[in-house]
């Protein structure tokens, strides 16, 4: 559905018409027509002309424009080139050539004409640059199903849905007649009625017929609303033929007008006008919301943002208040239309001019309560929109499944009614508040919030929570400042059970942790070592790469408070995580020793006791065993051999059977701890691989020392390959 088709259906609008005054007959003629808005005669009277000058460029921008507000856009592509190839064609003609790709499914030429113009001055053409760079239409589009209604459409456009109990009404064409074949003449357009259904299921409905007779236009019908208790209906028609012979240039209004049902679902027969109905502009596309206290609306009246905006006026005992404009948020210099508020709250309307998939995209703006205000619109992306005309939503009171209208499926004017399930992230309720870290105490902070595109700046009273919107399943950045605590800046995915968020702070401190990254081999300080220092929430203090000095440091760290130093350099040498923690008496000094990775080259673990003829994890070798956990996690793609070894006394075998019992129940703790089992093998060697001569089997008598069979009672890994091919 084209622009072009929305002032079909709401008003006949006489085009301020910008050009260069022309002296050929010819062309006078098709820019009459074209003034009109009489799009098919004028683009046949511009076609004539160009056989004579085939590059003009005024008549072929012309002739492009008349096929675009036509929805021809298999031929308005043939003039568009001719257009942006000229050097006097604008930014906005090269936005309209842009569209027309998408609309001729040359998606990857349109995607460049847009990313061309992100660097325009003109914010709205900019922002379809922006969108184009970035490509957010198809995010979540898996979460979405659109499916065609059964019984309702035809070959003839049936658009914007709505309830009446179980009723479905909706609009459909209407039956050429006289006027609307004059019509016709100028336009290539029909007019609308009223058609009513019963529903069998979501998608499949009975035999329609002609609605509520008091209230049908013999000219013009557009889109209604029927308040939520279904006693009250608000809809768009033409204005009286008493009044259409006041207006001037033959023009049809759009107005608005309400009556109430009685319990039979028939419509009262007085039908009353709304007060802010003018015959110098258009009042069409009514929406309650739920409360039934604001009535939202389409209108091309003075003091908007241009084009068709939405306006809002608030019940005031049994009249509405003064229209306001939606504003700049909300609205554009093109076309908002459609508009359609949902149990939440929620807006969702279609618009022309906002960067979307082509034609009018379907928009939503989630209704902050906290705020009173909507946040910033959001494409309703694909599969809702697509690169033609998406538009007049109906949402259902489970706020997730639904009706709209598009053209997608054969384009041109033949809008159809389809369902849709929406399964994509919801925005809920939430609360913001920040504590000491020690304490727990609530603190007052200044913090900049954002989450997609709403971004808010706010202070926060100390023992106060701060009530605010939140998408599920999406992060959200944040920074924090209270000049007693250390600066907070962290991002967080969150869900729709974070129903408080509670951000954590520590105060400042002089304290400090610094040291040299060394190889445990050499002994020699590493250059290249990524060295990070962060709390359990995400909070960064340190993330530095050490130089030929390998020396890092960090300061005004929070005291008594576990932080973890992680060091990183692969592929050839092990990362390592430590845990620490800051008191207040002293810095800390710690270097990090790190090992190069030798595949195939044993590493003595220390500190892994076992009772004699025993082999279940003690508690304290189970902290050594720890630290082999933690360096898994840090190397994911090491595989690795964990060994036990014994000295020589006692009999060969039973030391190789113990051996082995006490390497598997060492990797079996660390698989517990949740290692793949297929990087980890524990293996006993028994007295097999002694470190020295203290062998002691069969004749041989050992004369070692204590210590020296110790050398011989240890415990080793050994890299012996990787999860990926390195």
């Amino acid at each position: 559905m084209s622009i072009q088709k929305i002032t079909i259906f709401f008003s006949l609008l006489i085009v301020t018409f910008i050009g260069k005054a022309q002296t050929n007959p010819k062309l006078i003629k098709a820019d009459k027509l074209f003034i009109k808005m009489a799009y098919v005669d004028a683009a046949e009277a511009y076609e004539n002309y160009l056989k004579k000058s085939p590059k003009d460029f005024y008549t072929s921008k012309q002739l492009a424009l008349c096929y675009t507000k036509i929805n021809n856009h298999n031929k308005a592509i043939d003039y568009w080139p001719t257009v942006v190839d000229n050097a006097q064609a604008t930014e906005n003609d090269k936005l309209m050539y842009g569209k027309c790709l998408l609309a001729n499914y040359r998606f990857d030429d349109a995607k460049k004409v847009f990313i061309g113009l992100k660097n325009s001055n003109n914010k709205e053409i900019a922002a379809w640059g922006n969108a184009y760079d970035n490509m957010f239409f198809y995010e979540d589009s898996s979460l979405t199903k659109v499916t065609e209604v059964k019984n309702i459409n035809t070959n003839s456009p049936q658009f914007s849905p709505r309830f009446w109990s179980n009723k479905f009404i909706y609009l459909d064409e209407q039956k050429p007649n006289p006027f609307v074949r004059l019509f016709s003449a100028w336009t290539g357009e029909t007019f609308y009625v009223y058609k009513v259904s019963d529903k069998t299921d979501s998608i499949t409905f009975g035999k329609s017929t002609k609605y509520n007779k008091h209230i049908q236009s013999k000219k013009m019908n557009g889109p209604m609303s029927i308040s939520s208790n279904d006693s009250i209906i608000y809809f768009t028609k033409s204005a009286s033929k008493k009044d259409a012979k006041k207006i001037k240039n033959a023009v049809i209004r759009l107005q608005l007008f309400t009556s109430k049902y009685n319990k039979f679902g028939d419509v009262h027969p007085e039908i009353l006008p709304f007060q802010y109905n003018s015959l110098d502009y258009d009042c069409m596309h009514p929406a309650l919301n739920k409360a039934g206290n604001k009535l939202y609306f389409v209108s091309n009246m003075p003091g908007g943002q241009g084009g068709f905006d939405i306006w809002v006026c608030d019940k005031q005992n049994e009249t509405w208040s003064k229209p306001v404009n939606l504003g700049p948020k909300i609205n554009s210099s093109g076309n908002e239309v459609f508009p359609y508020i949902a149990d939440d709250g929620g807006l969702y309307y279609s618009s022309d001019t906002k960067p979307g998939l082509g034609g009018l995209d379907i928009f939503y703006a989630d209704f902050n309560k906290f705020k009173k205000e909507f946040s910033e619109p959001e494409n309703f992306g694909a599969n809702f929109n697509t690169q033609f005309d998406d538009f007049g939503v109906l949402i259902n009171k489970n706020l997730k499944s639904g009706y709209l209208s598009s053209n997608k499926k054969n384009g041109l004017r033949d809008d159809d009614i389809y369902y849709f399930n929406n399964n994509k992230p919801r925005y809920f309720d939430s609360k913001l508040k920040f504590v000491d870290s020690v304490s727990g105490a609530p603190i007052a902070v200044s913090f900049t919030f954002m989450q997609s595109a709403n971004k808010f700046e706010e202070k926060l009273d100390s023992g106060k929570t701060y009530d605010f919107r939140l998408k599920a399943g999406k992060d959200f950045s944040l920074t924090a400042f209270n000049e007693r605590y250390k600066p907070i800046n962290l991002i967080k995915k969150v869900s729709d059970q974070d129903s408080v968020i509670t951000i954590t702070c520590s105060l400042k401190s002089e304290k400090s942790i610094k040291g040299k990254v060394i190889d445990k081999e050499t002994n020699l300080p590493l250059a290249g070592v990524k060295v990070a220092i962060y709390d359990e929430f995400g909070n960064n203090y340190l993330n530095i790469v050490t130089d030929s000095t390998g020396d890092y440091k960090a300061v005004n760290l929070p005291l008594d408070k576990p932080l973890f130093i992680g060091s990183e350099k692969r592929p050839d040498y092990f990362s390592n995580t430590e845990k620490f923690v800051i008191k207040p008496d002293s810095d800390i000094i710690k270097n990090i020793f790190t090992q190069k990775i030798v595949v195939g080259k044993s590493i003595k673990v220390d500190n892994i006791y076992f009772d004699v003829a025993k082999w279940n994890i003690k508690s304290d070798a189970a902290l050594e065993l720890d630290k082999l956990v933690q360096l898994m996690k840090d190397n994911p793609d090491i595989i690795i051999e964990l060994s036990s070894h014994t000295d020589c006394r006692g009999k060969a075998s039973a030391n190789l059977t113990l051996s082995d019992k006490r390497a598997k129940s060492s990797a079996s703790y660390i698989v517990s701890k949740g290692i793949t089992k297929t990087r980890i093998k524990g293996k006993g060697y028994g007295e097999g691989k002694l470190l020295n001569n203290c062998a002691c089997e069969g004749k041989v008598n050992s004369t070692c020392s204590e210590d020296v069979h110790a050398q011989n009672r240890r415990t080793e890994i050994k890299v012996v390959g990787f999860v990926k091919n390195k």
